[in-house]
């Protein structure tokens, strides 16, 4: 009897772990093929684990390795992220964005972000598919930060639709992005950045950030860092 309470202990705690690296793995599926599409080529999307969250010291949100210059073939995503995107395209609304499609972009500054309510509710989940589209660029070949976050603010509204999600969820999520743009390190930061800009991924129309209808960069387009 005295072995029982233990030996139920690692039953649970096996059991757990099964579970967890099962829904890890449905996610992971899901975000590859998103992942893919934006990239242009067979890509993985790893999600971080409970036990490797739990040790994890660093601050960045996903990373892509580049290995001799250029893109390796996977990504890899924190935790947090993974979760917020999970919760994302499983769920049928997403309220937490609705706030984004009332404001005034035109006019919105990083200061008015400052205790905003709207702003609080929304920078995780609008982060986390920031994320996904920022790594996916860097898949797609463009190891500099600055391109990376330009292109995945382009593209960030494709990704929203692919997870579930709405063109006008995703055109208020690519709007607030860039929107912040200031905020960010200097890095990821480029002055091109804009409508017309050498990093306009569709020069040939005036939207920006967002298409009238979004879809992965043009065929054909890839970064020096996945060309050989």
């Amino acid at each position: 009897m005295k072995l029982a309470v233990p030996l139920l202990l690692v039953v649970l705690v096996a059991s757990g772990w099964g579970w967890e690296r099962h829904l890890r793995t449905r996610n992971e599926a899901a975000l590859s093929a998103v992942a893919s599409s934006l990239a242009g080529r067979p890509v993985h999307v790893s999600c971080q684990s409970y036990w490797k969250a739990l040790v994890d010291v660093d601050s960045r949100l996903g990373d892509v390795p580049f290995p001799n210059g250029y893109a390796a073939d996977h990504t890899h995503l924190t935790r947090s992220v993974c979760g917020r995107l999970t919760h994302f395209r499983t769920s049928s609304s997403h309220p937490e964005l609705d706030c984004l499609g009332t404001i005034d972009w035109s006019t919105f500054s990083e200061a008015d972000a400052v205790g905003s309510d709207c702003i609080r509710r929304a920078e995780s989940t609008s982060e986390a598919l920031m994320t996904l589209a920022h790594e996916s660029m860097h898949l797609r070949g463009w190891a500099d930060e600055a391109s990376a976050q330009c292109y995945g603010i382009q593209e960030v509204a494709y990704a929203v639709e692919q997870l579930g999600g709405t063109l006008a969820e995703g055109k208020a999520v690519a709007s607030f992005m860039l929107a912040m743009q200031g905020e960010m390190p200097e890095e990821y930061q480029s002055g091109e950045c804009r409508a017309g800009g050498a990093l306009d991924l569709h020069p040939e129309t005036q939207a920006f950030p967002t298409e009238a209808s979004p879809g992965p960069p043009p065929a054909g387009l890839y970064g020096q860092q996945l060309l050989r």
